[in-house]
């Protein structure tokens, strides 16, 4: 699966600054995890990500329903690159889900990611889950650490 570099610039609807391409298009093509699994980087902006899976067989746990651990790493993937999308290298510091609905194999499921705030070396985002219907099947919040380069200023 590969990124979808028309879509990867900024929608300038969140601070007005613009998102090189390129580098988050490099910054998937890294990224074995997403590409192996098969989750597509749809949109970034600053401080906004939009990433989509669909589960596989392989996904699902013993009850038949996806597990939890690929609904973290759907968010977590989408809060990466929206943290990301400022620049400098920027990790997970900490992160909790919320698990609201199942998942069934062939479900398609969007992962939205949106900064909260950032300050300092640090921010937080939101990031929701849903299936191709709108139902929310994950809520996600995760805190940032920036590991390099200046703060951000304001």
């Amino acid at each position: 699966m590969s990124v979808d570099t028309a879509a990867v610039a900024d929608s300038g609807e969140s601070t007005g600054a613009t998102v090189p391409q390129p580098r988050m298009a490099a910054l998937y093509e890294r990224d074995r995890t997403c590409q192996g699994l098969g989750i597509a980087l749809d949109e970034v902006s600053t401080g906004h990500a939009v990433m989509r899976m669909t589960i596989g067989p392989a996904m699902v746990n013993g009850h038949g329903i996806a597990h939890g651990g690929f609904l973290f790493l759907l968010a977590d993937a989408a809060f990466s690159y929206a943290c990301n999308s400022y620049g400098p290298v920027t990790v997970a510091q900490a992160a909790q889900v919320t698990f609201l609905a199942p998942a069934a194999v062939g479900d398609e499921l969007t992962a939205e990611a949106v900064e909260r705030t950032r300050a300092g070396r640090t921010g937080v985002y939101d990031v929701t889950v849903r299936n191709a219907a709108g139902k929310a099947i994950a809520e996600f919040r995760g805190q940032s650490v920036m590991l390099a380069g200046t703060p951000h200023k304001g």
